[in-house]
């Protein structure tokens, strides 16, 4: 009799342990989830700095350039140190993503998009004039555009 219940403690020790990695997991699967969010939140600040200059409501100013295209490259720099798209982030116990998971299932895909942003950042990095901005701008909306139609769930 003692011996099952010394069994049966074990087990629920066990199954307890397991319990709380899972939920450790989940919780390390929020914060990178909530990590990547604030990239995005980043790269959309950038989005509309740059949006705001090229419709001309800001004026063309190449330092406000180069520090929007650093704050990118930087977000995305820290993001994948992070590695905040790794398969455990899927899913979050607490936070939601729109996250697709063809972002797993289709990793050379997903990869593209990133070469793609990384390419049209570098763009906007060459541009050093108000018309080669403008000419450079087109490629980074592209490559938002495309990895969202493909890789992010609509609101």
């Amino acid at each position: 009799m003692k011996m099952k219940l010394a069994g049966a403690l074990l087990l629920s020790l066990g199954l307890a342990v397991a319990g709380a990695g899972a939920g450790l997991a989940q919780s390390s699967a929020d914060a990178l989830i909530t990590a990547r969010q604030a990239e995005m939140k980043t790269n959309m600040k950038a989005m509309k700095a740059l949006v705001s200059i090229l419709k001309g409501e800001t004026p063309y100013d190449d330092a406000a350039v180069q520090s929007v295209a650093k704050s990118i490259q930087d977000a995305h720099a820290a993001s994948t140190a992070a590695d905040v798209w790794n398969v455990s982030t899927q899913t979050g116990a607490t936070v939601k993503t729109d996250a697709k998971p063809e972002i797993w299932s289709d990793p050379a895909g997903f990869a593209a998009g990133w070469t793609a942003l990384d390419v049209a950042v570098a763009g906007l990095e060459a541009s050093h004039d108000e018309a080669s901005f403008k000419a450079a701008f087109p490629a980074l909306g592209a490559a938002c555009k495309g990895c969202h139609e493909k890789f992010r769930a609509a609101d």
